[in-house]
């Protein structure tokens, strides 16, 4: 590959990751998700502000008063079937400090919740003896789920004291808005995530002639080298994979492409509106 085509899938490359932290809060609006909230009174305060910074989502919001993680097992179950992309937890609070049962209950929800794609969890705040411990259970656990994200809610409210009223717990008016920005922070990340995925990855080999990609999956003739060998590549005159960066380059620039023109087409949109 020639420098001057380097230098273009670099530049491709860089505009599309460059691109990720703009654009993946209003890609949260171009692609809808579903998002189901589960949790208990701290949560309840804040459940109007999640549902208004996730708007344009499918967002529904079901707390309660005095519930417990092991009284919430039924709830998550009933709601398994209608359940999407993401799933919010906030329990803990009217659960004992045994870390046995604890640890059970945490494992019961994450197999209730096994193929939904992301659960963000939020820690209790630490407002008596235990309830670090029981984070600590609960940040473990996320070691072993690879679609729970635990977010530390407890070292918000220790760096905003005025988030909460004197029980250390229910939300004030600025607890209730920071925790719904939290979520909204996680939920984005989600989203840039898999706008990541979409990225397709590509193998460099480090030999001072050539630079080669995977193969691509097709059918060769016996004795006709692969594109992307080295056979290839000697070959071609070090060209053998070129092909396979250009559909890579291809790609990149669909999903900056795609993503531009669904902004463009909701910004037209919204003008109409206005």
């Amino acid at each position: 590959m020639t420098r001057a085509r380097r230098g273009v899938c670099a530049a491709l490359v860089g505009a599309c990751l460059l691109a990720l932290p703009l654009l993946a809060p209003s890609a949260a609006h171009a692609a809808p998700l579903h998002v189901s909230v589960f949790g208990d009174s701290v949560l309840l305060g804040a459940s109007e502000e999640i549902s208004s910074v996730l708007a344009g989502n499918d967002v529904s919001v079901v707390a309660h008063e005095d519930m417990s993680l092991l009284g919430a097992l039924g709830t998550l179950s009933a709601a398994r079937p209608t359940m999407g992309d993401v799933v919010v937890l906030d329990y803990g609070y009217n659960d004992g400090t045994d870390l046995g049962a604890w640890r059970d209950r945490i494992g019961q929800a994450m197999a209730i919740l096994d193929r939904v794609p992301r659960v963000i969890w939020l820690d209790q705040r630490e407002f008596a003896p235990g309830r670090a411990e029981m984070n600590a259970e609960l940040r473990a656990a996320a070691a072993r789920y690879p679609n729970l994200d635990v977010v530390d809610w407890n070292a918000t409210v220790a760096a905003h004291p005025d988030d909460t009223y004197s029980d250390g717990i229910h939300l004030t008016p600025a607890g209730q808005q920071a925790m719904a920005d939290l979520v909204r922070a996680r939920v984005d990340a989600f989203v840039a995530q898999r706008i990541v995925a979409l990225v397709p990855s590509t193998t460099t080999s480090t030999t001072s002639t050539t630079t080669t990609a995977a193969p691509p999956a097709s059918t060769q003739a016996t004795g006709v080298p692969r594109e992307g060998s080295a056979a290839a590549a000697t070959a071609h005159g070090g060209r053998g994979s070129t092909n396979g960066w250009w559909v890579a380059v291809g790609l990149v620039a669909a999903v900056v492409v795609a993503t531009l023109v669904a902004l463009a087409t909701r910004r037209r949109a919204a003008s109409r509106v206005a």
